[in-house]
């Protein structure tokens, strides 16, 4: 009876609370399922996406050209506009009333051969999210149609220029080979013969006039939107799934450099970029690598931060990028979801797949003079337990100057257990 009446006393709160969670889970709800509706609409809206144009995927979605025309052809899911003269595009946050939630896709040539056949240089972006095309329409290069030359005698092609460069193929003297651009110093030639990509040694074969026109390949060279500016949202989502992001995707074994906001980057990878605040941006590897002009190479399943600042001209410029560090749970997931978006793109394309790698991969690190687990525990954001088993200990472990210590699942979430039999050495 006592228990009766006590349950009647508070039951309004009760009904409340509940009323109140099922309130936050129907809007939970009702934010993933948009977000799931732009991306089934993405396949259709954006099948047979040529190269140098960008695709209208899902509500809403803005651009602006550099003559400051506006297509009126670009108005609405399924449309589609060329890249070429595009000055900005911008995707609409999340508002799950009017069922919007941006989703755009650039595929971009940027240095890629005209012989090519697969995907180009894919950006997409979701959510809240801009683009900024730092390249002057006037400025930018193009790769021209591949010269026809011959080897002046027997010669190898190799993978990439360089001087311990990886050999693929020999030619005979005599045989006929197409170059569609130089090295950056010169020295080496790109061979696109039967749209494969491999580099001979440009004093290997015949030089023809028209070779001199010939662009050359690397920062130095200007295509169109090889410079761009990156922005996205920094208010949290009802849900993980709407999160604001920009992707990148080069193809298979072709890097790509870029300058992205102010800072050159060599790609050869899938990565996201998202402004965690407004002065500052990530960006995290998924698959690959990234280097930048500062000598940082970032690798798979890392993430790195950038300090904006801005420009005369009003654009965010990354001031100072940060060292590599792992990359966080949230942040795999972000890779996960947006490689699932770009091979959707890629099944009605007739491109590649690929696998974002979301996996946390052990770190083997060496135990320095006043490390402590504590430390290390907080400094990988991983769990003092973990490190213990990993390392054979049975509920304790001392830290020895000079030990090969295991940290396993870094960035999957610090946890210190408190007072423990751990001890610190």
């Amino acid at each position: 009876m006592n228990t009766l009446k006590i349950y009647q006393r508070f039951s309004p709160f009760v009904l409340v609370l509940t009323l109140g969670y099922v309130t936050l889970v129907a809007q939970a709800q009702t934010c993933s399922e948009t977000v799931e509706r732009a991306f089934a609409a993405l396949q259709g809206n954006c099948a047979n996406l040529a190269r140098d144009s960008l695709c209208y995927g899902y509500p809403q979605t803005d651009v602006d050209f550099a003559d400051g025309a506006y297509s009126a052809d670009f108005a609405g899911p399924d449309a589609r506009v060329s890249t070429l003269g595009l000055a900005r595009v911008q995707t609409s946050a999340l508002d799950v009333e009017k069922s919007r939630w941006g989703l755009a896709v650039l595929q971009l040539s940027a240095n890629l051969p005209r012989t090519y056949a697969g995907a180009g240089l894919i950006v997409m972006l979701a959510g809240e999210a801009a683009v900024i095309n730092e390249v002057e329409p006037a400025d930018a290069m193009e790769i021209q149609a591949p010269v026809s030359t011959a080897a002046l005698e027997a010669a190898t092609l190799y993978k990439h220029p360089g001087v311990i460069p990886e050999p693929v193929a020999d030619v005979e003297a005599d045989e006929l080979l197409l170059v569609d651009a130089y090295e950056s110093t010169g020295q080496w030639l790109r061979v696109v013969n039967d749209g494969e990509i491999t580099w001979v040694e440009a004093d290997k074969v015949a030089r023809l006039q028209a070779m001199g026109s010939l662009p050359r390949l690397g920062l130095g060279a200007t295509f169109a939107w090889q410079a761009l500016s990156l922005s996205t949202g920094t208010n949290y989502p009802e849900c993980d799934e709407a999160e604001p992001w920009i992707a990148i995707q080069t193809p298979k074994d072709m890097g790509v450099s870029l300058t992205i906001n102010g800072v050159d980057i060599h790609l050869n990878s899938m990565v996201t970029f998202q402004q965690v605040h407004r002065n500052a941006l990530s960006m995290t590897v998924h698959r690959g690598e990234a280097t930048t002009i500062f000598g940082q190479t970032v690798r798979q399943s890392e993430s790195i931060i950038g300090i904006l600042g801005e420009t005369e001209a009003g654009s965010a410029t990354v001031l100072e990028w940060s060292g590599a560090l792992p990359g966080s749970e949230a942040e795999y997931a972000r890779g996960q979801r947006a490689q699932a978006a770009l091979n959707s793109l890629a099944r009605v394309n007739g491109w590649a797949e690929y696998q974002a790698y979301n996996h946390l991969a052990d770190v083997v690190y060496v135990v320095q003079a006043g490390d402590t687990l504590y430390g290390l525990t907080a400094r990988y954001e991983t769990s003092v337990d973990e490190i213990i088993a990993a390392n054979g200990g049975d509920g304790s472990l001392r830290l020895l100057v000079g030990m090969e210590l295991v940290i396993p699942k870094p960035g999957s979430g610090f946890a210190w257990r408190g007072a423990s039999n751990s001890s610190d050495g």
